[in-house]
Order: C-alpha cells, then sequence, then structure tokens
C-alpha cells in the first residue's frame, strides 16, 4: 500500500508491502487522484535575490534556488519555467555567481546591451561580459525585479531597477526582453535585450530631433540609404 503526505513542497511515498520501507522524498508541483510529477534528481545551490510581486510591491530578499550541476534523465527531467529560468538568471547575477548560471545560456545566444555598440555572441563571450560587470561592482547593488511575464514559455519581459543597500539607484531603470528554447532537456536563454535608463534625458527636444530626420528623409529619400 502506498501512503502519499504532501505538504506545499514535498511528497511522502511510503511502501508498506516491502519487508523494509522505502522512503523517496521528492519535488512536485500538485498532487491529483494519486498522481505526482516525477522527481528531478540534480544538485543545488542557493542563491538570493529580490523581487517584486505582479502588484508592484516590493517583497523582501527571497531565497531561490539555483542549479548549478545537474545530473538527470531528460526524458525524466521536469522543464522549468522561462519566468523561473529568468529568476534564477538575475539571482546568480546577484550574488555575483556568474559559474551558476551558465546552464541558462545557449551555446549560440545572442545578447544586446544597448550600452554597448555591438552584441554579445555566443555563451562564452556573454559570462565574460557579466564576469566583467559583477567584478566591477559590489554585491551590495542589486538588480530588484518589478515585474516579470509569465504566461510565455518562449519570451519574457523583465522591469528592473538597481537598489544599492535597499535604496534605489540612480539611473538605473530598466527594461529587458529574452527569448528562450527548450535544447537537450533544459530551457534557455537564446536571445536578449537590455534597455537601460539615460542620464541624459533631452525630453521634449527628442521630438524634435524625429520631425527633422523625418523631414529630411521625405525631402531627399536617397538619405534613407545612410540609415
Amino acid at each position: 500500500m502506498f501512503i502519499i503526505v504532501s505538504t506545499t513542497s514535498t511528497c511522502l511515498l511510503l511502501n508498506n508491502s516491502a519487508s523494509s520501507p522505502l522512503l523517496l522524498s521528492c519535488c512536485i508541483d500538485s498532487v491529483k487522484y494519486g498522481s505526482f510529477a516525477l522527481p528531478k534528481f540534480e544538485r543545488r545551490r542557493r542563491s538570493k535575490w529580490r523581487a517584486v510581486d505582479g502588484s508592484g510591491e516590493k517583497q523582501s530578499a527571497v531565497t531561490v534556488a539555483a542549479t548549478t550541476t545537474s545530473t538527470f534523465d531528460d526524458d525524466n527531467d521536469v522543464v522549468d519555467s522561462a519566468s523561473a529560468v529568468l529568476k534564477n538568471f538575475y539571482g546568480g547575477i546577484n550574488a555575483h555567481d556568474v559559474d551558476s548560471v551558465e546552464y541558462l545560456i545557449a551555446e549560440n545566444c545572442v545578447y544586446e546591451d544597448l550600452v554597448f555598440p555591438r552584441p554579445f555572441v555566443g555563451r562564452k563571450e556573454i559570462l565574460e561580459f557579466f564576469k566583467k560587470f559583477t567584478n566591477s561592482t559590489s554585491k551590495d547593488l542589486q538588480f530588484v525585479i518589478d515585474d516579470l511575464s509569465t504566461e510565455d514559455s518562449s519570451s519574457v519581459g523583465v522591469i528592473w531597477h538597481l537598489e544599492w543597500k535597499g535604496k534605489p539607484f540612480p539611473f538605473s531603470k530598466g527594461c529587458s526582453f529574452y527569448r528562450l528554447e527548450v535544447i537537450n532537456g533544459k530551457r534557455q536563454i537564446t536571445y536578449g535585450r537590455d534597455c537601460v535608463e539615460p542620464a541624459i534625458k533631452p525630453g521634449d527636444a527628442t521630438l524634435a530631433a524625429i520631425r527633422s530626420v523625418t523631414w529630411l528623409l521625405q525631402q531627399f529619400p536617397q538619405l534613407a540609404n545612410w540609415l
């Protein structure tokens, strides 16, 4: 006979028919009519990240399990959601543990930070960029997620800002977009783009500049070849 004891995150299965009881602990999402998700066998490291819920109310720092080494069978592995991948990604950067986010980035990923003149191409180049970033900053400077889309597992939008010891950091608001794919049983980031708040805000002057450029293109269509 099997007895299922369920809590919010743990299911215990006891086989009373055997001479020696078998105790198996596995993480599951839910238990319905005696069915359960297959266990995910992996070693986990814990890191911290800060987030807010969908209403925009900031939460306190929370702990996120970020997988650093996986020893799973692809047939039995439960693929993480896109939002979970991004939470672990920001968690690893906040912890300055760039190695922990390596498995989240696809080998041929393209990452654009619009502050830089060209995109970073490939996992190796992207990891080198984030190592430079974490080496040049303090753990007191943290990404805080203001909003995160959760409906689509192939693309995710993130609104975020930076905080220094819990206080907003100047000119640090940003938004990011990510595309993800399941590769070899793991959902990975294949493309990312970051847009960061500019330190100089020209305001209405931007509209004037757009009008001027538009007028020039209308008067001299050949200029469009220079764009």
